[in-house]
């Protein structure tokens, strides 16, 4: 009788959590997509990270670019690529880095920066629970032309739902300078991603990156920008591919956006 109630009890509490989390998705969703709003996305990597990670002790590469075919003229016709290679190091960590590079109309390619980063997950995804959590750290030396301090640091929240042909994530990143007097304000952004699978190895949805602005409230800042991405996901035989097409709007250069990202097999 004890273990019923017991089995009972958890039944309750895992539908509470669950409750929970899909309304705190919604609210996010409906304020920052389909209500009207002012992200500008990490121009390097337009990406909302989901539960995939490096398998232990193999290599990864994924090559992030997006090309700027609508923008202001700062960034009109502005192609990005940036190689992210990851190593699994064990279940619960892996290791990448990123190597910035962009290329204006008429230019060469030149190098924007580098990126390290640092994902660690309590455990992997697991079919008998909908949910998966993780924490991504990063730090890296960035061109001052795109960040003023050169010197950056990220902690990205990340949290995945998943049920049935449906993917709901959401990933919270407080981004700061590592300079002891920063000229640039500590800012947090919220970005989330709904997916429906249409069939085996293909889901198409939607992108959202809502950049919230400083967290000192300083409105010398940018504040509230979006970009929204209609989004594919598919295999063809190993590649895994992301396409997307977002406009963005706010304070950011970037009107339309062309993305991919190619996660190239080994």
């Amino acid at each position: 009788m004890q273990d019923g109630f017991k089995e009972l009890n958890n039944t309750i509490c895992k539908q509470t959590v669950l409750r929970r989390y899909a309304a705190a998705f919604a609210y996010v969703f409906v304020c920052n997509v389909i209500l009207p709003a002012d992200v500008i996305a990490a121009p390097e990597e337009i990406q909302v990270y989901l539960d995939d990670f490096a398998e232990v002790g193999k290599p990864g590469l994924d090559l992030h670019t997006n090309y700027v075919p609508s923008g202001q003229q700062s960034t009109d016709h502005q192609f990005r690529f940036t190689p992210e290679l990851s190593y699994g190091i064990n279940t619960n960590w892996e290791a990448a880095a990123y190597f910035l590079t962009v290329r204006d109309p008429g230019e060469t390619l030149e190098t924007n920066g580098v990126k390290i980063r640092a994902r660690w997950r309590p455990q992997v995804p697991s079919v008998d629970s909908p949910f998966y959590w993780a924490v991504n750290f990063e730090a890296g030396r960035l061109a001052k032309v795109f960040y003023q301090d050169e010197a950056s640091a990220e902690i990205k929240l990340i949290g995945v739902w998943k049920t049935g042909p449906w993917t709901l994530g959401m990933n919270f990143n407080l981004d700061r300078s590592l300079k002891n007097h920063p000229a640039e304000a500590a800012t947090t952004e919220i970005d989330t991603k709904i997916a429906y699978q249409l069939r085996e190895g293909l889901q198409a949805g939607i992108e959202n990156y809502s950049f919230l602005g400083a967290v000192n409230g300083d409105f010398g800042q940018p504040q509230s920008n979006q970009a929204n991405y209609l989004a594919a996901d598919f295999n063809l035989g190993k590649w895994d591919i992301n396409v997307g097409i977002g406009h963005a709007s706010g304070r950011s250069p970037d009107n339309t956006v062309l993305k991919a990202i190619i996660g190239v097999p080994f």
